[in-house]
């Protein structure tokens, strides 16, 4: 009994360990693989971002070169006339082709030929005439392409050539030019590391498999059959294995679509594997160890084998589930909150469903021939209109909001029997949109009347006891300006939530409200008091303060300043928060959903206590930080272009080298993404509240010399241009 019992335990012992050790081999070297995969893309995907980045540059200077007033004359008169502001121009250009040695020519083209050029490597007049008469006919997005051009000495060469011509569609009149060619056999040394020790080929390939670029390391010619496959696929990315020309390589390839060119990487697959291959001679050695301890564990459990085995069991069952439980239950509190930004999402999305349904009901055209009869009666009598929009704010979650926006809209309708149709939508849960218009031409004439009516029906008290606040529009007899008087309406509910005792606007009253910016100095007095410990008791009284001269302000400056004024909030309290991506837009967009001044005074008072008590925390730990001082003062100066890590290290009687760990500890990034993220932050607010500004006045404003630089870092970190990321603000506010 003793040797069965030991030969079946040792058996199920090393079955098991061997299944074990098959599946973990497995899961890792698709792990392995698929990660070498990702590795090598996304070495491409760098690869053809710096590529397009270096197109760019180009693409910009084709088009400073263009927007020059001396070089455009030239362009349009042919006249080559030597005068100092032509010597400039094309000084300019010049130096462009001095400073980067991947350019080798620069050519004006005029009306009906070139006019001036600069040619490191001369082509043929036939390629000349060719290259004009491309640009010439070709429109801007177009621009850049490849072809074959004729050298002097009769050499062929691949060019790439960027051009801008101002042609934006076919039938755009011609005025002339400006080109550039790379030369890609200079722009490859710039475009793939040198390194020796590097063991990957790297090369771009064009639609015909023809290599373009290649790293020092392409001595030997690439497999056409290998270049062939690639760009065949029906893939844009993807990896294989090619094993028709000697030992296996790794190929990874990835298909610009925007430049139509190939990237591809080639490196041994063995270098590949070579981890896969550890792991599994590890995997052997560590079976054939575990193999051993089974063994010896089933003899010392066999000899034991009249010991209780319940006792066994139930160990194994408590030191399992319990500890599992334990060591998992974080993740239990992670999947909640997974579950309610999920459940939020959801929300968000059943509103602007709700959102896009009451736009179309605005935009459906009411004529007198309009299908939707119950609309066709608004201007009907060829009388104003007016449109309204209420909110409720129900005292408990649970009570019927549904109910108390009905019996809002039955007393308008009674207020208002006698002089006004009354047509309502809801939209959400808890607000609806109410057209008003005359029954008969001039029934609102008597504006005191009107007014007294809407007063009496904002002092009524719904049965539920919900809070309510309207916003009313102006009068108009336009049926196509519906959609502008919602507008109207909406922006003045948005006034109600900065007035204690007003639950009521007409947007007529909102016209004189100032429309500049809130001065800093408005805020000073609530930031003063969330920075001073002894100053705790007058934040609600300064919250009051700064709400009440929110009053005299347009609603988007108002909330503006008290967006700025929580990121400011959040800097001052906690030097990390400054680096979370969230910041002032998200702020923005709290502050304009809530819709009443108990939330929003709310709302600010959390923020200030908050940003208080994370204060106080901090200052009795440590009085004075060296750190802190350090980014206070880049808080101070980071607009100054001449802010540098020295310069600092120098005013601090530090090293730089320590005060760059200091920074590092304490921000999570280093000095230079430190300096950018606040200047990119400040240039945020700045494309928002002052859209006067063009992007290079804002770039000079937080410290770039460069407003070619500042778009770059701000691209990076956006996804977006700075034009383009203000414009899609503006569109998303008017939605």
């Amino acid at each position: 009994m003793y040797t069965r019992f030991f030969m079946s335990l040792t058996l199920i012992s090393v079955c098991s360990i061997l299944v074990l050790a098959v599946v973990i081999f497995y899961w890792f070297r698709h792990i392995s693989i698929d990660n070498i995969d990702k590795a090598n893309q996304n070495v491409l995907l760098n690869t053809e971002t710096v590529f397009m980045n270096y197109k760019e540059i180009v693409q910009n200077y084709t088009m400073d070169f263009y927007a020059n007033p001396n070089i455009n004359a030239l362009m349009m008169s042919g006249d080559t006339s030597w005068s100092d502001q032509l010597y400039s121009a094309l000084s300019q250009i010049r130096g462009a082709l001095v400073v980067n040695q991947y350019l080798e020519n620069a050519y004006i083209f005029g009306l009906n030929e070139p006019v001036a050029m600069f040619e490191n490597m001369p082509l043929s007049p036939e390629s000349k005439q060719e290259l004009f008469n491309r640009v010439r006919d070709s429109r801007i997005v177009e621009s850049p392409f490849l072809w074959e051009a004729t050298l002097n000495n009769g050499l062929s060469k691949t060019l790439l050539t960027i051009f801008y011509n101002d042609r934006a569609f076919a039938d755009s009149e011609y005025n002339g030019a400006v080109a550039i060619t790379v030369n890609l056999s200079k722009l490859q040394n710039n475009l793939f590391s040198q390194s020796g020790a590097e063991v990957t080929r790297y090369a771009v390939l064009d639609q015909n498999a023809r290599v373009l670029m290649h790293n020092t390391l392409s001595d030997s010619h690439f497999d056409p059959q290998m270049l062939d496959r690639i760009v065949s696929a029906s893939a844009h990315t993807g990896s294989f294995v090619w094993k028709e020309s000697g030992e296996p390589r790794l190929i990874t390839y990835v298909y610009s679509t925007a430049d139509k060119l190939w990237f591809l990487s080639e490196t041994s697959y063995k270098d590949s594997i070579r981890n896969i291959s550890n792991a599994r001679n590890l995997m052997i050695g560590l079976c054939l160890a575990l193999i051993l301890a089974a063994s010896l564990s089933a003899r010392m459990i066999s000899r034991s084998i009249y010991k209780p085995i319940g006792r066994l069991f139930g160990n194994i069952v408590h030191l399992s589930g319990n500890e599992e439980a334990l060591r998992n239950g974080t993740d239990v509190d992670t999947a909640n909150l997974e579950l309610e930004a999920i459940a939020s999402t959801l929300q968000q999305l059943k509103r602007e469903s709700n959102d896009s349904a009451l736009i179309r009901w605005l935009l459906t055209p009411r004529s007198a021939g309009s299908s939707e009869a119950p609309m066709a009666s608004i201007g009907a009598t060829g009388g104003v209109y007016c449109v309204c929009v209420l909110a409720v704010h129900p005292q408990a979650p649970l009570m019927g909001c549904s109910d108390t926006v009905e019996e809002l809209t039955a007393f308008i309708r009674a207020v208002f029997a006698e002089i006004a149709t009354v047509q309502a939508y809801s939209p959400h849960k808890g607000s609806g949109v109410l057209i008003l218009s005359e029954q008969q031409e001039g029934n609102f004439t008597d504006y005191a009347s009107y007014r007294s009516k809407w007063e009496a029906i904002a002092a009524f008290r719904p049965v539920s006891g919900a809070c309510c606040s309207f916003g009313i529009s102006g009068f108009s007899h336009d049926l196509n300006l519906l959609k502008d008087q919602y507008d109207q309406a909406a922006d003045s509910l948005q006034h109600v939530k900065f007035h204690e005792q007003l639950n009521i606007v007409f947007s007529d009253d909102t016209i004189h409200l100032n429309s500049s910016p809130i001065p800093d100095s408005a805020l000073e007095p609530l930031l003063q008091a969330v920075k001073q410990p002894d100053q705790t008791a007058n934040i609600p009284q300064s919250a009051e303060r700064l709400l009440a001269v929110c009053c005299s302000y347009q609603a988007e400056m108002a909330t503006l300043a008290l967006s700025r004024l929580a990121v400011e909030l959040s800097r001052t309290a906690e030097f990390k928060a400054a680096i979370q991506h969230s910041g002032f837009l998200d702020n923005y967009q709290q502050i304009w959903q809530l819709q009443s001044y108990g939330q929003l005074r709310a709302w600010l008072e959390e923020c200030c206590g908050s940003a208080h008590e994370r204060m106080r925390s901090m200052l009795a730990v440590e009085t004075r930080s060296l750190a802190a001082e350090a980014i206070g003062y880049i808080r101070e100066h980071y607009s100054d272009p001449k802010l540098s890590l020295n310069s600092l290290a120098d005013k601090l009687a530090i090293s730089p080298a320590y005060l760059s760990r200091l920074i590092t500890d304490a921000v999570g990034s280093s000095f230079p993404d430190f300096v950018n993220l606040l200047r990119l932050e400040q240039a945020q607010l700045l494309l928002v509240s002052g859209l006067d500004m063009d992007i290079r006045e804002i770039a000079e404003e937080v410290g770039y010399n460069s407003s070619t630089y500042f778009t770059t870092q701000f691209k990076k970190r956006y996804g977006a241009t700075p034009s383009k990321w203000r414009m899609n603000h503006i569109l998303h506010k008017e939605d």
